[in-house]
């Protein structure tokens, strides 16, 4: 799960590396829990609703490493680059990498004291989904060879526990896929947080949008999880990050730079939702300053419509998951870059330039793009 990085570097590769990644969170201190196996006869019931729903599940084992959690980790991983060595710059930017005749030889930093050059033997851009337009104009700039990536727009789901019930103890996180009429788009459940909250991230240019959490010790009475619709675009058009920033806009115009939230009722009835129908709904809101307001004035009818139709075939798996009182936060939007064309040693055409993670494109998630940054260490150690 997470992308396809095993076509780059193939699938036995892929999971062996999985398995080396996983347990060294295992030693900087991740939950030996593992959720998501056993209970087969359960996750059966489950795949016969999805089938006959025409959606497909996709059941995996997930450590749940918790947003509290995860920040002990990264810190424990932190001080051990630390203590190796690593030199680390914090609140500093990279405004440009530094090619001539097809070779990276640095990039350009950006710091309190101003610009500094950093010569580099290899140099490896790893600048996760925030980072994706910045890098996209980094490759039309230099010339380094790529293809336009999906862009998907959703939006995120909230309902009570009650309702996920059986698929939160049984699975975890149901990844469920489909391709709803008319138009066949595949849309799919993401992020799945059990007792979760809904939060507001802000990217460059104040541009908000909404995502999901879940802590280990501390928990609501609700579920969220996104609905995401993948959009593909083909020649002339090339900018697909700039879309969906642009949808991105006109949704915090109408909320006025808060997150928009409306009913799921509301939504199919073609009416905006009021703050006292929120009020007396089963489902109170986590984050508290979304603002009610009408997401179809601005998502596009494409994306909404199979949003709408992948939901309603939701509940026909998890009953309730499509009552009138279901909420809908928007924007949900996830920028991954136009995928980048490498070799399997992670070299782009850029002699000397190495791309990670999300920001390559290849992957969508945590675990995989940790197994792009192991290979690439080992690689640049000699390993």
């Amino acid at each position: 799960m997470g992308g396809d990085l095993p076509e780059l570097i193939g699938v036995d590769l892929a999971q062996a590396t999985i398995d080396r990644v996983d347990k060294m969170y295992l030693d900087f201190g991740a939950d030996d829990k593992v959720e998501g196996v056993g209970n087969r006869d359960a996750v059966a019931d489950i795949r016969r609703r999805a089938i006959k729903a025409g959606l497909k599940l996709v059941d995996c084992p997930i450590r749940h490493l918790g947003t509290e959690k995860a920040q002990e980790i990264y810190l424990a991983i932190e001080r051990h680059l630390l203590d190796a060595g690593v030199e680390i710059l914090f609140e500093h930017e990279v405004k440009e990498v530094l090619i001539e005749d097809r070779r990276c030889s640095g990039v350009v930093v950006a710091g309190r004291d101003g610009e500094v050059v950093v010569h580099a033997a290899e140099t490896v851009v790893a600048t996760g989904r925030r980072g994706a337009d910045w890098f996209d104009r980094m490759c039309d700039e230099h010339g380094i060879d790529h293809e336009p990536g999906p862009v998907d727009l959703g939006v995120r789901v909230e309902v009570r526990n009650e309702v996920m019930e059986t698929v939160n103890n049984v699975l975890y996180e149901s990844k469920l896929i489909g391709y709803p009429n008319p138009y066949k788009n595949k849309v799919r459940t993401f992020c799945q947080n059990p007792g979760g909250f809904v939060s507001q991230e802000n990217y460059d240019g104040g541009l908000a949008v909404v995502n999901g959490h879940s802590y280990k010790d501390r928990k609501s009475p609700n579920t969220n999880l996104a609905v995401l619709c993948s959009l593909n675009f083909k020649e002339p058009f090339s900018q697909p990050i700039l879309y969906a920033q642009r949808v991105g806009e006109l949704m915090n115009m109408l909320g006025a730079g808060h997150i928009l939230v409306q009913r799921f009722g509301d939504l199919r009835d073609g009416k905006r939702t009021w703050p006292k129908e929120l009020d007396r709904s089963n489902v109170r809101p986590t984050l508290p300053d979304a603002a009610a307001g009408d997401i179809s004035a601005a998502m596009p009818y494409r994306a909404m419509t199979e949003i709408v139709n992948f939901m309603v075939a939701v509940d026909e798996v998890v009953p309730g998951f499509a009552s009138e009182e279901t909420l809908l936060y928007a924007p949900e939007l996830k920028f991954y870059s136009n995928r980048v064309k490498m070799d399997e040693t992670l070299e782009t055409s850029i002699a000397h330039l190495h791309c990670l993670g999300d920001s390559s494109g290849w992957t969508r998630g945590l675990m995989m793009s940790s197994v792009m940054g192991l290979l690439m260490g080992e690689r640049l150690a000699g390993e």
